[in-house]
């Protein structure tokens, strides 16, 4: 097992308690007091644990390798291991093959998270009670559910870490949101991009079974091309004219919308607590995709009007202030620039300003910080920049990014404040009445790294608000 993340650990049990009497091992670069802990809880079930270096002399006597998902596989221990030609595959391949349950696997650039808690919804309501799991803050990774009572239905969120490599994923049904730069600073271009997110879709000669693709997205079209050549169901959403659903009408506010579907069971209306023309395609993605699974569209519409926004992703935060205060995860270019342009849509009508908090975790930052700072100034009327760190990134290095990028494009006022948690207050305090504070970058994560070793403290964007206003 190469790293020993909260998914790799995940693993690390699952071959613990599934490969009994055979050797297990695992690696992490990283030796801080959480992968310590860990390490003590896996020796405890006959897992061997090496912590630090470079994990080569952890390959000795192995047979294949389960990588963590943020682990990229040019690193030297999974080169070595291809070299060697051994099995390596992702801890979301190993809990596929651990789990026998039908699964619904979501994937795409942006609205994931929203989709999958969606499909869980969706599918709850027709009785095949789910359980999300994958690439997602909201649930467990995929082979920690074969430690437990096996589920009837999963809905997992998969990134492109994850589907590049599994090789034997192969899922009962699917949903692509669509596809905009994004980890680049780990698949280096969109062709790679793209091919990472194509591979959990279609594998030489077969396809998913049943497919819910975003026609107004070019990657989305050639999947439903794809699929359907292979002998699976592409369902078409979106607002192109030749989608199965498709958006004929979006009426929104800050705290839902009102949407007009014409889908092949004929008008749909719905009316859903999810703002804004993103959530609109992305809940009309849950009735393709449950049409093209053969269930009615009922139950379907019932649960997308009780669903709620979930935790950080868009949600609308009550400081009992005479503004508005939004929460998103948004931090690539695409996405900063679609919250902005709906925040704008909100405040414009009632003269409004727009004030921004942006910090950005991870290191991706450190290649479109620029864009996102440029695309940030540009729909703000007032940006506030801080920094922010997930792993111990350096949080100055990402916020250099952003401040040229702001400092370059033309628009509203900005300063710069490192703290996360001051930034938040500064933009509190320039509100008026009638604003909308939008705070982006972070979204449900509520912890703040202060060094790659395992520091942080607790810092959640919507508490500080509460506080702070």
């Amino acid at each position: 097992m190469v790293g020993l993340g909260r998914a790799g650990a995940a693993a690390a049990r699952a071959l613990a308690t599934h490969a009994e009497g055979s050797l297990v091992r695992a690696w992490d670069a990283q030796a801080d007091a959480a992968q310590l802990a860990r390490a003590a809880g896996l020796r405890a079930l006959g897992v061997e644990v090496v912590l630090g270096g470079d994990g080569l002399e952890a390959l000795a006597g192995v047979g294949s390798v389960v990588k963590s998902p943020g682990v990229p596989p040019e690193v030297p221990v999974l080169a070595a291991a291809a070299r060697r030609g051994l099995l390596v595959i992702d801890e979301l391949d190993l809990g596929w093959r651990l789990v026998p349950a039908p699964t619904v696997a979501v994937t795409g650039t942006n609205g994931k998270s929203t989709v999958a808690a969606l499909c869980v919804a969706a599918l709850a309501e027709h009785g095949l009670e789910p359980v999300l799991s994958g690439n997602t803050d909201f649930g467990p990774p995929l082979s920690e559910l074969s430690l437990g009572p096996p589920p009837r239905s999963v809905v997992a969120e998969v990134s492109s870490y994850q589907a590049e490599s599994s090789p034997a994923l192969a899922v009962d049904g699917a949903v692509f949101t669509n596809l905009t730069p994004d980890h680049l600073n780990r698949h280096r271009t969109m062709e790679a991009y793209a091919a990472a997110k194509r591979a959990l879709f279609v594998r030489e000669d077969g396809a998913v079974p049943v497919v819910a693709t975003n026609l107004d997205d070019r990657l989305g079209r050639a999947l439903a091309a794809e699929v359907e050549e292979r002998g699976g169901r592409a369902v078409g959403y979106g607002c192109s004219e030749d989608a199965e659903f498709r958006i004929a009408g979006c009426r929104w506010d800050l705290h839902g919308a009102e949407l007009e579907i014409d889908s092949p069971d004929g008008a749909l209306n719905l009316a859903t607590a999810l703002p804004g023309p993103y959530n609109a395609a992305n809940a009309t993605s849950v009735l393709a995709l449950g049409h093209g699974l053969g269930l009615a569209a009922g139950p379907t519409l019932a649960a997308l009007s009780a669903a709620t926004p979930i935790r950080g992703r868009f949600e609308v935060v009550d400081v009992g202030r005479p503004f508005d205060v939004v929460v998103d995860f948004a931090y690539s270019v695409d996405s900063v620039a679609a919250v902005l342009a709906m925040a704008r849509a909100l405040v414009e009508p009632r003269g409004g300003r727009l004030v921004t908090v942006l910090g950005i975790v991870g290191r991706a930052g450190r290649l479109t910080g620029r864009e996102v700072g440029r695309v940030a100034r540009e729909g703000s009327d007032h940006l506030v920049l801080s920094g922010a760190s997930y792993r111990g990134e350096s949080r100055l290095l990402t916020l250099e990014q952003l401040a040229a990028g702001a400092r370059a494009a033309a628009g509203g006022s900005v300063e710069i404040v490192i703290d996360r948690r001051q930034a938040i207050g500064r933009a509190l305090a320039a509100a008026r009445p009638g604003d909308l504070v939008v705070i982006l970058g972070r979204g449900p994560i509520d912890r703040e790294a202060t060094d790659a070793r395992g520091g942080g403290y607790l810092l959640d964007d919507r508490q500080a608000a509460r506080e702070l206003a």
